[in-house]
């Protein structure tokens, strides 16, 4: 972990509320792994509120050109701010952190499971894969059209399913009725759902219960993110965690049992 100044060099308006900004920041776009993440001060640099750094997920990168993306959900003053910042502005940010998804060199076929807002964890896991010719498919679950993720920011190479609660675009239903057709396919299974969906489809599908096949994710506030304050402590199979360090990535055996 690292203290950087990046460099914004757009902010885009994906939709009202969502923002994708890019940053030039080539020590963090060479050091980050897919699901690790970044606290961002979300305020003037003479200000102190609001005073606890923001986590994000890198959401892509461009390691040549030294550029990351962050996936900015408007939810507070924090982010609301984050999303006013123009062309050169500097924003104070502390990463790489936290331990990321893994992939065994042996995983050919790579299933991604996401719901809601939480897609951001995996974004760079994609990119990633493919990269490392992967055939990867992305099962995305969310309420309604507003929450989808857009399609247009996925690598075209990515196989990208929707499922929605009211029908309203992709597929009706969630992500238990639809995940058994690919999890025969699938080489491991990168799962970034609430620890609820997590238990009900540990329990419901007898693949993910395969040792090494499947890791899930754990999302709650962070405060320090170094370990020091023990609030991100969370109970797991193999006994208790602290979230900032140890994840959020863990298998899903550990945080489904």
């Amino acid at each position: 972990m690292r203290l950087y100044t990046a460099i914004i060099t757009a902010n885009t308006e994906i939709r009202p509320g969502l923002h994708l900004v890019e940053l030039h920041l080539p020590a963090l776009a060479q050091a980050v792994q897919p699901g690790q993440y970044c606290m961002v001060r979300c305020c003037h640099p003479a200000a102190t509120d609001p005073l606890l750094r923001r986590p994000f997920f890198v959401h892509t990168v461009q390691r040549r050109q030294g550029l990351c993306t962050l996936l900015v959900h408007i939810r507070g003053r924090g982010t609301s701010w984050l999303s006013t910042q123009r062309e050169g502005a500097a924003l104070d940010i502390l990463g790489p952190m936290g331990h990321g998804w893994e992939v065994r060199s042996t995983v050919r076929n790579l299933l991604l499971v996401s719901e809601g807002s939480m897609f951001t964890a995996v974004t760079l896991l994609a990119q990633s894969a493919i990269e490392q010719e992967l055939a990867v498919t992305l099962v995305g679950h969310y309420s309604n059209t507003q929450e989808v993720y857009p399609p247009a920011l996925l690598p075209s190479e990515v196989e990208y399913h929707i499922v929605t609660t009211d029908g309203s675009v992709g597929q009706k239903g969630d992500v238990q009725s639809v995940l058994g057709n690919y999890l025969l396919w699938a080489d491991a299974a990168c799962c970034s759902v609430s620890r609820e969906t997590s238990v009900l489809l540990y329990s419901h599908f007898e693949r993910l219960r395969t040792k090494r096949f499947a890791q899930g994710i754990l999302l709650q506030p962070l405060v320090c993110a170094n370990g020091a304050c023990l609030t991100c402590s969370v109970e797991t199979y193999s006994g208790s965690k602290l979230l900032c360090r140890d994840g959020p990535v863990f298998d899903l055996r550990d945080i489904a049992r």
